[in-house]
C-alpha cells in the first residue's frame, strides 16, 4: 500500500507529550519578557521535540559527533565540507575554521564588493550617499544581501556563525536613520573584526560605535541629561545579564561615566565617534563597588568597560548564552561553568571559549537538542542541496525569511532574535518550512534555483537504495527502522522496494523523498 505526504506528518508526538517535554525542560517562566517582542505566539507543535538518547524520548538513533559540530557551526554543510571534514577529523576541522583567515574567500568578497559595493564604505561615504540620493535603507539592503551571501557561500563557516551570533548579542536594528546605514560599518568593524577574538575588545569597540551610539541613545547622554539606555543594556545584554549583580544605582553611575560618548561631524559629512568634554559629569562615580575617581574624563567609560569584561557575571553569562547557541536551550550547569572558567583564564578569548565548548562531553552528547531557526533552516536546505543559484534568489530566500521573522538586521529590540525552540516553532512556521523545502525539492521556489537529482542520488535506482543515498547524502544520520521503513514505503508506492524503477519514477520519487526528508526532525534539528 503506497503512502502519501499526509501520512508522513500524521506519527507525531501527542500534545500531552510535548508538555511533558517543556515541563522537563524546566522553562522558566520569568524568562519571557513581555516588553520584547515575540518571534511566534502560537505553541509549539507536536511533531517537532526534544529527541534522541534523552530521557523524554529514545525514538532517534545517536548523530556522529562530527555530525553535530558540522550542524552547530555551519549554516548546512555541502558534499565537499564534508568530505574534508572526514579528512581533517574532529579537531583538525575545528581548528582550520578557528584559523579562518587561511580559508580563501577573496572571490567572494570581490563579488560581494562588486554586488553590494556599500559594506565597504566608510561612515563619511554612506552619510554622503544618504544626503544626495535620499535612500537610507540602500545601505542595510546591500548588508543584508552581503550577508546571505556569505552564509551561503562561504567556507568560514563557523566564523560566519559567530558574525551572526554576535550580531545578535550586541543587536543594532537597522531600521532607523542613521542606523540604517551605520549598522554596515557597525557589522564590519565591530562585529566581523572581532567575531572570533576578544570579547573585551568587541566590548570597547560597540561602545564607540556610531550605529550603537544612536541606537541606544548615547548620543544624548550629557551631563544636564543623563540617557541611562545604553547604561542599562550595557548591563543587563552585553555583559552581566540581568541576574549579574547591578542595581538601579549602577545603571545612573554607568550613564554618567558615558556622559558626552557621542558622534560630531555628521553636518559636514564627516560622522565620528567623539569624546566631548564640556557634556561629561567629571564626578566621583562608584560602579559595582569600584571607586571611579573625578575627573577622569572618557577614561570613566573606559573603566567602567574594563570592570564589566572582568566580571564574573559576565563571564557566566557569555558562557551561558554560547551554550545555549551550540548545547541546547538549557544547558548544563557543568558545561556553562567550564566555558565560563576559560573565559576568565583567557581574559575573554572567544576561540578558546569555543574549544573548551567543543571538547565538552555535554556538546558531544547534545545532538537533537537544538532546533533550526529560520535562517539555519532556510540557507541550510540550500548549502545542503547544492542547487544552482542566479538572478533573483536571494530576494525568494529573504521573501521566506520575512514570512518566517528572522530577516537579519531586522530584530526591532535591543535583545536579539531568540535562541529557544519554543519561540520558532509552531504550525504556521512548520507549514512554511515545509513548502519551502518541497518547493526546492520540486523546483518551483523560482527558476533562478534549480536542484541537480543526478548529483544528489548518483547511481540509486531502487526505493532503498535512494532513501539510503538521500538520508547518507542530506541528513548525514542514522535513520530509525521505523522512519526508513516509512520513507522505502513511500518511495516504493506500493511496490517492492528493491525494484528498479525507471528515470521518471526515479526523478519523481527522488524529489519527494528531498523534501520529505528536509521537512522530517532528521533536518530540523542542528
Amino acid at each position: 500500500m503506497a503512502t502519501t505526504r499526509r501520512q508522513f506528518f500524521s506519527y507525531s508526538t501527542s500534545r500531552p507529550e510535548i508538555d511533558r517535554t517543556l515541563n522537563q525542560n524546566r522553562i522558566p517562566v520569568d524568562r519571557v519578557r513581555s516588553s520584547r517582542p515575540t518571534a511566534s505566539k502560537q505553541p509549539p507543535i507536536d511533531s517537532i521535540k526534544h529527541v534522541g538518547a534523552h530521557p523524554d524520548d529514545i525514538s532517534l538513533p545517536a548523530v556522529d559527533p562530527l555530525v553535530v559540530l558540522l550542524n552547530r557551526c555551519c549554516f548546512g554543510f555541502k558534499e565537499a565540507e564534508y568530505q574534508r571534514a572526514l579528512t581533517l577529523d574532529y579537531a583538525g576541522w575545528l581548528q582550520e575554521q578557528l584559523n579562518y583567515t587561511s580559508l580563501d574567500v577573496s572571490a567572494l568578497e570581490s563579488s560581494i564588493a562588486t554586488l553590494y559595493p556599500r559594506v565597504t564604505w566608510t561612515a563619511a561615504q554612506l552619510i554622503t550617499d544618504v544626503k544626495a540620493t535620499g535612500m537610507n535603507g540602500q545601505a542595510a539592503k546591500e548588508l543584508i544581501g552581503a550577508t546571505m551571501e556569505r552564509q551561503l557561500k562561504s567556507p568560514r563557516q563557523l566564523y560566519e556563525t559567530m558574525v551572526e551570533f554576535w550580531t545578535n548579542h550586541f543587536n543594532i536594528a537597522a531600521a532607523s536613520t542613521p542606523e540604517v546605514y551605520y549598522k554596515v560599518v557597525d557589522d564590519r568593524d565591530v562585529i566581523r573584526t572581532n567575531a572570533l577574538g576578544s570579547f573585551p575588545a568587541m566590548l570597547k569597540a560597540s561602545a564607540r560605535s556610531l550605529a550603537m551610539l544612536y541606537y541606544l541613545d548615547n548620543v544624548t547622554n550629557t551631563k544636564s541629561g543623563p540617557n541611562e539606555n545604553y547604561a542599562r543594556e550595557l548591563m543587563e545584554l552585553h555583559t552581566l545579564g540581568v541576574e549579574g549583580g547591578f542595581s538601579e544605582t549602577d545603571v545612573k553611575q554607568v550613564a554618567r561615566c558615558f556622559t558626552g560618548w557621542t558622534v560630531t561631524g555628521s553636518s559636514s559629512n564627516n560622522p565620528v565617534f567623539t569624546f566631548s568634554s564640556s557634556q561629561h559629569d567629571i564626578a566621583a562615580k562608584n560602579v559595582l563597588g569600584n571607586t571611579i575617581a573625578a575627573g577622569g574624563g572618557i577614561s570613566d567609560g573606559d573603566r567602567v568597560l574594563d570592570i564589566l569584561a572582568a566580571h564574573p557575571s559576565t563571564a557566566r553569562y557569555i558562557a551561558e548564552k554560547l551554550c545555549i547557541r551550540f548545547i541546547g536551550d538549557h544547558p548544563q550547569t557543568t558545561a556553562i561553568d567550564q566555558v565560563a572558567a576559560t573565559y576568565i583564564a583567557t581574559n575573554g578569548n572567544i576561540s578558546a571559549m569555543l574549544l573548551t565548548l567543543f571538547g565538552s562531553t555535554e556538546f558531544l552528547a547534545s545532538y537533537d537538542r537544538k532546533i533550526r531557526r529560520p535562517v539555519e533552516y532556510i540557507v541550510g536546505a540550500l548549502r545542503v542541496l547544492e542547487p544552482s543559484l542566479a538572478g533573483d534568489y536571494l530576494t525568494r530566500i529573504s521573501s521566506r525569511l520575512t514570512t518566517l521573522g528572522q530577516v537579519p538586521f531586522r530584530w526591532p529590540t535591543p535583545d536579539g532574535y531568540p535562541d529557544e525552540m519554543a519561540d520558532w516553532v509552531n504550525t504556521g512556521a512548520s507549514l512554511t518550512r515545509w513548502n519551502w523545502v518541497f518547493g526546492l525539492a520540486e523546483d518551483k521556489i523560482s527558476t533562478s534555483i534549480r536542484i541537480n537529482i543526478s548529483f544528489l542520488i548518483g547511481t540509486a535506482n531502487t526505493p532503498q537504495l535512494l532513501v539510503d543515498r538521500l538520508s547518507a547524502r542530506l541528513l548525514r544520520r542514522t535513520l530509525s527502522v521505523v522512519d526508513r521503513d516509512r520513507f522505502i514505503s513511500f518511495a516504493a508506492n506500493g511496490g517492492s522496494a528493491a525494484q528498479v524503477l525507471d528515470a521518471s519514477s526515479i526523478n519523481l520519487r527522488a524529489r519527494e523523498l528531498i523534501g520529505l526528508m528536509l521537512a522530517s526532525k532528521y533536518f530540523q534539528y542542528r
